[in-house]
């Protein structure tokens, strides 16, 4: 799978890099650019999409709909930028299903980044055959139709009612998703497990949750922080789903903190085992 990407600041000078990718139906750079913006001169940031997201090529049937697959195409984006801007430590940072996918980055790329954040996601997201009734319903009848339950989970009525046209930018953002695409990253939620394996996770793992999200129940979120061994967890109280809208500077300043305690030099004979 060969994902698209952006780099934030290109001329940063920045030590380390930071890799973001955006919810399910989301673009990351109306979802990241605020937190960008704020880590600058602290990380120079990528924003890479999600298959028939934005403007990203629809998803690949050569691909298996799973988190695993979309895993690998994070580890080449991260490759093909240390390439780009030289051997730095790399973390990196998902929201919603790119923060379910950070978990199998934790797992099965652990030398290739230093650290992964986990936000507003968990170990498993939903039911299975809810996914599933999903994907066939965005394959009939399109995106279109989620918009309006979608946008009450995603933002708190208060932000809603104060950013009306950044709301509005996001969600026709979502009506306008690849169908298929969307669908098949719904097949690979349906069958995203990884409650088992987190004890597993030996690489620095932050989690943020936003204390009113209605997607992802905090129970969820805590249960990754305590099975992880030393996780991070920090909740944005006033936050709904899309923290990283709601609250660009919060989470700016706990993905900085978190990366200077975690970094460490890439080894790339250990990457290439």
């Amino acid at each position: 799978m060969e994902l698209t990407y952006e780099v934030f600041n290109p001329r940063s000078t920045a030590e380390r890099i930071l890799v973001v990718a955006p919810s399910l139906g989301g673009d990351a750079t109306q979802q990241w650019t605020a937190v960008a913006e704020a880590l600058d001169g602290q990380a120079t940031v990528v924003l890479a999409d999600l298959p028939g997201q934005s403007s990203a090529p629809v998803w690949d049937d050569a691909d298996e709909p799973t988190l695993q697959s979309l895993a690998l195409g994070f580890i080449d984006v991260v490759r093909r930028v240390r390439a780009q801007l030289g051997d730095l430590p790399v973390f990196f940072a998902g929201l919603s299903i790119s923060g379910a996918t950070a978990l199998h980055i934790a797992l099965e790329h652990p030398d290739d980044v230093s650290g992964v954040a986990v936000l507003c996601s968990a170990a498993k997201v939903g039911e299975s055959d809810r996914w599933l009734e999903r994907a066939e319903q965005v394959e009939t009848s399109g995106t279109q139709q989620l918009v309006e339950e979608t946008e009450k989970r995603w933002f708190t009525s208060n932000f809603r009612a104060q950013h009306k046209g950044v709301v509005r930018t996001i969600m026709e953002t979502l009506a306008a998703s690849d169908d298929h695409s969307y669908a098949q990253l719904c097949r690979a939620l349906a069958v995203h497990d990884v409650r088992t394996e987190l004890a597993d996770i030996r690489m620095p793992l932050l989690v943020i949750a936003g204390g009113r999200d209605g997607s992802t129940p905090i129970e969820n979120v805590e249960f990754v922080a305590e099975s992880v061994p030393g996780a991070e967890l920090h909740v944005l109280p006033e936050a709904a789903h899309q923290v990283t809208v709601a609250c660009p500077g919060d989470v700016a300043n706990v993905l900085l903190s978190f990366m200077s305690r975690n970094e460490r030099p890439f080894r790339k004979e250990q990457a290439d085992d």
